[in-house]
């Protein structure tokens, strides 16, 4: 139900008078919510200290944190879902690289180093994950983290006590109030005639409600692309389809996998299609192949992706080469150009660096400099054009990885337990022999195809969905409603250079919904997936969000956000 009629008002306020409101209301509760409210939180101590004998204090700030699971400042990256065995698919130094937190997360992971990897029970978990602590117990043991390619589960261990705590000790302040609430939020409204308050309204036969003055949405990516009419009905006990590896949760479906494979006569038949070949494919191989109880049963993995091909590897060493992104430095010497002459020009420097066998991770930082600095020479609306589209498809070629995950790729590829088909998935139907055949379209000739061999299983790991299309009824509604834009992108929402929806007051966003953004030359973002960009952006987003009194910003890292690169 919506309010604006003033002649309904007096019924309003007194339906709304049982419900509670907060000052401040997060929706999401992984790492975009957890740097929102350390930053917050930091800014209300530092206040509070400046008023401290000279001003009475305001009242305690109202908070509360909603979200569906109860993995609270985890996020589905460093949070149960992906499991334990799951790594950063970048260093650790290159995943935090500002000195000051990272220095913060070290000393936690050196202080609690004997818990966290137990050998004893690393040594249970997997045959990977053996080995990767065979590997890099010395370095740990010798406080070398910057270089090591962790376990992310980690990550979602530290932010959660360093959260609880400031939580507990700001309360105890008297600082702030706050609340966590375990519930899927399923829409959103403004109360036009209560000063732009928002009513929460959440999943439940008991249509469980609250208030809020201020709102931020950091709910994350939207659900995965889903395969529509991608199963008959009649296949559905024949073969695994697994839509979203990490729902209920990445471990929970390796399982799966195993007890459909088990049930399976014939080994020709234990084919594993694999739908995508981004981040979430190679946890998905990584931590499938950590059990050799489930790899024992599989003949082969095949994967289906529109460019057939994983991240670059990144170097253990640094690697130093005197190399010139020629095409770049071409085009930033000529009188005018597109944004799409930008990635064209990308895509011939990386295609020449390759012929010559260069690992284009080691010159990631050469082709990274180059495109940035023609990015600054383009006009403003092709800048405009560059972040809703083409820095994107420049990303997917200058994607990443650590050993450890393409190890992996390289031993099923030399033991021919790997296929690379490069297409687009269509369908898949039943075979009369057993299992099934997938449908899809060749990205090189465009014709639609069969993969001859019978597939058993099935996993989508085929990326995020368009806004504009999302499953998500919070984002149905928030678009709906008005409360939200999708920009010209349709990966995210329109916001200001502040993180407000430029539709509504007081709501804000933070987290992957904010990519596709641009407000005037020092401000482009199109991709903040990242813990280093929500890092730096949670900062500013909480600085926004003290500023409805006075208050000082506590000193953060001198890091600026101009481009939001990669």
């Amino acid at each position: 139900m919506e309010y604006s009629s003033l002649t309904m008002l007096t019924e309003i306020q007194s339906d709304l008078s049982q419900l509670t409101c907060y000052d401040l209301a997060i929706i999401g509760a992984g790492i975009s919510s957890a740097y929102t409210l350390i930053n917050y939180i930091a800014g209300l101590e530092q206040r509070a200290e400046i008023a401290a004998g000279s001003l009475q204090v305001d009242r305690p700030v109202k908070i509360v944190v909603a979200q569906k699971s109860d993995d609270f400042w985890k996020g589905l990256p460093y949070g149960s879902r992906s499991g334990r065995n799951a790594l950063l698919i970048s260093s650790l130094h290159e995943f935090i690289p500002q000195p000051v937190e990272r220095q913060a997360f070290i000393d936690w992971l050196t202080k609690n180093r004997d818990w966290v990897f137990n050998a004893e029970e690393y040594n249970g978990r997997g045959e990977l994950s053996r080995r990767w602590l065979q590997a890099n117990e010395s370095a740990m043991s010798q406080g070398c983290w910057d270089d090591l390619f962790i376990p992310r589960h980690t990550f979602g261990l530290y932010l959660e006590e360093r959260i609880e705590r400031l939580i507990d000790a700001a309360t105890e302040k008297g600082l702030i109030e706050f609340r966590k609430i375990t519930a899927d939020v399923v829409d959103i409204y403004q109360i036009q005639d209560l000063q732009d308050i928002y009513q929460i309204d959440l999943a439940g036969d008991d249509h469980n409600s609250f208030l809020a003055r201020k709102l931020v949405l950091a709910i994350g990516s939207p659900p995965n692309i889903a395969f529509e009419n991608a199963q008959p009905q009649s296949l559905e006990h024949e073969i695994c389809y697994i839509d979203n590896m990490y729902e209920p949760s990445l471990d929970e479906n390796i399982q799966r996998i195993h007890r459909s494979l088990t049930k399976l006569d014939r080994q020709s038949q234990r084919q594993v299609l694999v739908v995508g070949s981004n981040a979430g494919t190679l946890d998905t191989l990584y931590s499938i192949n950590n059990s050799t109880a489930v790899t024992s049963l599989i003949d082969k993995f095949v994967v289906l992706s529109p460019n057939a091909v994983f991240p670059h590897r990144i170097s253990q060493k640094v690697v130093k080469i005197n190399y010139t992104p020629q095409h770049l430095n071409d085009l930033i010497q000529s009188e005018s150009f597109t944004a799409k002459q930008i990635l064209e020009a990308v895509e011939k420097d990386v295609a020449c660096a390759t012929a010559q066998n260069i690992n284009i991770s080691d010159i990631y930082p050469n082709i990274t400099d180059g495109w940035v600095q023609a990015l600054q020479l383009l006009s403003p609306g092709e800048q405009k054009q560059f972040v809703d589209r083409y820095a994107v498809e420049i990303g997917k070629l200058q994607r990443r990885a650590g050993g450890e995950y393409l190890d992996v790729i390289d031993n099923l590829i030399a033991h021919q337990k790997l296929e690379f088909i490069k297409g687009k998935f269509v369908k898949y139907s039943a075979l009369t022999t057993g299992g099934s055949s997938c449908e899809y379209i060749d990205s090189e000739d465009r014709q639609q195809k069969i993969v001859d061999a019978p597939i058993s299983i099935i996993i989508n790991c085929a990326g995020f969905q368009d806004v504009t299309k999302s499953s998500s009824p919070l984002i149905q509604n928030l678009i709906r409603r008005g409360i939200c834009i999708p920009n010209d992108s349709n990966r995210g929402f329109v916001i200001d250079r502040n993180f407000k929806s430029i539709a509504s007051e007081n709501c804000y966003l933070m987290g992957p919904l904010v990519a596709g953004n641009m407000d005037g030359d020092d401000f482009k973002i199109w991709h903040a997936e990242s813990c280093q960009r929500i890092i730096r952006l949670s900062q500013q987003l909480a600085a926004t969000l003290l500023q409805s009194s006075p208050m000082v910003i506590p000193e953060v890292e001198n890091e600026q956000l101009l481009v939001a690169a990669g």
